[in-house]
C-alpha cells in the first residue's frame, strides 16, 4: 500500500479532546495497551498530528503522526486501525505474527504479499497450525532471526482455509513493510534486536516447499530434522536461503580476525580459518575491521560516524564471496561489536550529540592492526585509501533489466518449472524457450521456423492475428518477452535483491530558477541506487563550494526528496556520480543541462 508514493491531502494537529478520543480508539483496537502505553503513545504536550492522505491506488488513509514518527494507520473504507512497524517495535505482541525467513521481507518490500509457503509453521500441519482466526485478520510478520515485527497486513484467508490450501496460494496481504514510504515518514531507525521468535526456539522447521512471493521465489536449504530443538543449526541452515537461485547466500567463508602472532607468518593473518553460525560472522566481522584500517580508513578524518565507517571501509573490505550481515553475528548491532573494539583498546567510541555514535581515535600501535596483512587478491574492487572520503568507499549496485512472469506467459512458464511473478534474464527466457522447444520437438531438421504447439500458441500469438502454425525463433523470443512485464533488481553489497517493477527511475537532475533569477541544480532518485543523500550533498557543497540542503521533492510524488544546490552544479554532479560512484551514464538524466564552458 505504501510501497508507491502517495498524495498528503492534509495535516492537521490534533487538540487535547481529540487526543482523547483517539486513546478510547487505541484501547478498543488494542486491548492489550494499558492506560499508561496509551498516554505514552498519544502524549498530551508532544506534536500529533493527522495526516490524511491518498495511496496510488485511491486508498483514503488517515495517518497518525507522533513526535515525527508515524505509529499507527486507518483505513477510512474499512474504518480499521493498524500499527506501522515504528510501534510494534514498542509493542511487538500487539497483533497476531506470522514468522518467515529474511529474504522474503525484502520480496515484500517491493511490493509482493506473503504466500503460504512462506510462512514458518510448528510440527506437523494441522488446523491450529496458523492460530485461529477468519479472513481480513490483522496480523504481522517477523523473520527466524529477529522477533521484531517487519510488515504488517491481513489474511486472505481464514485460518481453518489455511489449513485446508495445504501451503498453497497467498496468506497475508501486506499492508506496510519495513522500508516503505511509510516508515520512511519517519525517523527511519533500522529494527532492533529483540531476540528469536518463539516459534524458532520451541522447534526446527524445515519448509520443504518453495515460497512463491508474488515477485520471486524463495528457496530454503533442506535442514537436517533430526536435530529439532538446536536453535544454532537453525540459523547455520537459514544463512544458506537462496533467492531466485541466483545468488543472495550466505557466504560460509566467513572471514576472521588477525591474532597477533608472528610477523613472519603472513598466511595467518590473511586466511580465514572456517566456522560456522554467529563465530563465522564474528570473524568476518574483524577481518573486515581491521582490513578497513589497513587500506581505505588509513587516511580518513576522525572523528567518523560509526554507520558511515560500516558503510564507506568495512563493507568494500569484505572478501568477494562473502556477506557482511551485522544481525548473523553474535553482537547483533554495529554499536555492540565496535564496543567490543573499543574494550580491546583498538578504537573509542563516544555518544556526541546525543545518540550518536562516533570513533574518536584509532590506536596504531595496537599488536592487531600491526600484525594484519592485507590480502590484495581477497577483494576485487580495491578500495583507495587516497579518496576515502569521496565517495569511492560506495559500492555500485548490480542493476539487471529483468522481465517478470505475467499474463498469458504464465501458464507455458508453469510448463517450465516457473511461477507467477519470478523475474528472470532475458537470456534465462530465452533458454527456457530453447529447452522447450527442443524437447517437445517443435523443430524440424533444416528448417529455421519453429511449429507451434497449443501452448506455446496461446502464450505468443494474440488472438487478433487467428491461428499461426509456425514461428521464426526471433519472433517467438520478441514476443514472449513483450508479453512479460519489465522490471529491475538491483543488488546491493549485504542487501537482499529489491525488484523493481517497471521501468527503473532514473537519477535525474534539473535546473530552476529562484527569487533574483538565481538558478539551483536539484537532484532526484539517488537514494535508489544506495547513495546517502546527506553525505552525497555534503561532498557537493565542498567540491563545489556551495550551499546545499536536502529535503521533499516539490512538485513531485510524496516521499520524493530532492537535493539542491545553489547554482548550476550539473557538470560536477554528473562527474561525481559518473566517476566517484562509477552509475552507468543511462541510468543519469539531464547531464546535457550543465552550464556552457564547464567540464
Amino acid at each position: 500500500m505504501f510501497v508507491k508514493p502517495f498524495r498528503i491531502k492534509s495535516q492537521t494537529q490534533l487538540k487535547g479532546s481529540d487526543r482523547k478520543k483517539l486513546r478510547v480508539e487505541l484501547g478498543e483496537a488494542f486491548p492489550s495497551l494499558t492506560a499508561d502505553d496509551l498516554t505514552v503513545l498519544v502524549p498530551n504536550k508532544e506534536d500529533v498530528v493527522l495526516i490524511r492522505m491518498y495511496c496510488y491506488k485511491g486508498e483514503s488513509v488517515l495517518v497518525y503522526q507522533v513526535q515525527k514518527e508515524p505509529l499507527f494507520f486507518v483505513l477510512e473504507k474499512e474504518k480499521k486501525m493498524y500499527p506501522t512497524v515504528y510501534l510494534l517495535w514498542r509493542h511487538p505482541d500487539l497483533l497476531h505474527t506470522f514468522t518467515t525467513h529474511p529474504p522474503v521481507i525484502g520480496v515484500l518490500a517491493g511490493g509482493a504479499d506473503l504466500m503460504l509457503p512462506g510462512i514458518v509453521t510448528k510440527g506437523e500441519m494441522s488446523p491450529k497450525s496458523y492460530g485461529r482466526f477468519e479472513k481480513g485478520f490483522p496480523v504481522a510478520v517477523n523473520t527466524i532471526e529477529n522477533k521484531a515485527p517487519m510488515a504488517v497486513g491481513v489474511t486472505a484467508l481464514s485460518s481453518m482455509d489455511m489449513y485446508m490450501a495445504g501451503k498453497q496460494g497467498r496468506g497475508v496481504s501486506i499492508l506496510h513493510v519495513y522500508r516503505d514510504l511509510l516508515w520512511e515518514m519517519g525517523t527511519k531507525t533500522p529494527p532492533p534486536s529483540l531476540g528469536v521468535p518463539d516459534i524458532v526456539a520451541d522447534t526446527l522447521v524445515s519448509p520443504s516447499e518453495t515460497a512463491n512471493v508474488d515477485i520471486q521465489e524463495i528457496s530454503d536449504s533442506n535442514v537436517d530434522k533430526e536435530k529439532e530443538g538446536e536453535l544454532e543449526q537453525l540459523m547455520d541452515e537459514t544463512q544458506k536461503l537462496e533467492l531466485d537461485g541466483d545468488g543472495l547466500t550466505e557466504g560460509d567463508g566467513g572471514g576472521s580476525a588477525s591474532e597477533p602472532a608472528d610477523h613472519h607468518h603472513e598466511e595467518e593473518h590473511s586466511h580465514m580459518p572456517t566456522a560456522t553460525g554467529p563465530e563465522a560472522m564474528d570473524n568476518l566481522l574483524l577481518h573486515c575491521f581491521l582490513k578497513a584500517w589497513k587500506t581505505s580508513a588509513k587516511k580518513i578524518e576522525i572523528p567518523i560516524l560509526t554507520s558511515n565507517f560500516y558503510r564507506l571501509h568495512m563493507v568494500p573490505a569484505c572478501p568477494d564471496g562473502a556477506t557482511l550481515d551485522i544481525k548473523k553475528s553474535s553482537y547483533k548491532k554495529l554499536s555492540k561489536f565496535l564496543n567490543a573494539m573499543a574494550k580491546k583498546d583498538l578504537i573509542q567510541v563516544k555518544e556526541f550529540p546525543k545518540g550518536i555514535e562516533n570513533i574518536t581515535a584509532i590506536n596504531w600501535a595496537h599488536e592487531d592492526i600491526k600484525a594484519f596483512v592485507v590480502d590484495l587478491e581477497e577483494t576485487t574492487a580495491k578500495p583507495d585509501p587516497g579518496k576515502s572520503n569521496s565517495g569511492s568507499g560506495f559500492v555500485p549496485p548490480t542493476i539487471e533489466e529483468v522481465y517478470q512472469v505475467s499474463g498469458d506467459t504464465v501458464a507455458f512458464f508453469r510448463a517450465c518449472g516457473r511461477s507467477k511473478g519470478d523475474v528472470l534474464l532475458s537470456g534465462e527466457v530465452r533458454t527456457l524457450v530453447t529447452d522447450y522447444i527442443k524437447t517437445k520437438g517443435l523443430q524440424k531438421e533444416g528448417q529455421k521456423v519453429v511449429n507451434l504447439d497449443p501452448l506455446l500458441h496461446e502464450t505468443v500469438v494474440n488472438r487478433k492475428e487467428g491461428y499461426k502454425e509456425t514461428l521464426r525463433w526471433d519472433e517467438i523470443f520478441s514476443r514472449m518477452l513483450g508479453k512479460m512485464a519489465p522490471a529491475a533488481r538491483i543488488t546491493r553489497v549485504g542487501c537482499a535483491p529489491i525488484v523493481r517493477k517497471g521501468k527503473l527511475e532514473p537519477i535525474e537532475l534539473a535546473v530552476a530558477k529562484r527569487s533574483g533569477n538565481k538558478k539551483v541544480t536539484l537532484v532526484y532518485n539517488v537514494h535508489i541506487y544506495g547513495i546517502d543523500e546527506a553525505e552525497f550533498a555534503h561532498q557537493i557543497q565542498v567540491g563545489v563550494a556551495a550551499s546545499t540542503s536536502v529535503g521533499p521533492a516539490e512538485h513531485k510524488p510524496q516521499g520524493t526528496t530532492q537535493v539542491l544546490v545553489q547554482g548550476n552544479q550539473v557538470a560536477f554532479i554528473g562527474k561525481l556520480l559518473l566517476e566517484t560512484y562509477h552509475l552507468p551514464r543511462k541510468y543519469i538524466r539531464g547531464l546535457e543541462l550543465a552550464a556552457k564552458g564547464k567540464k
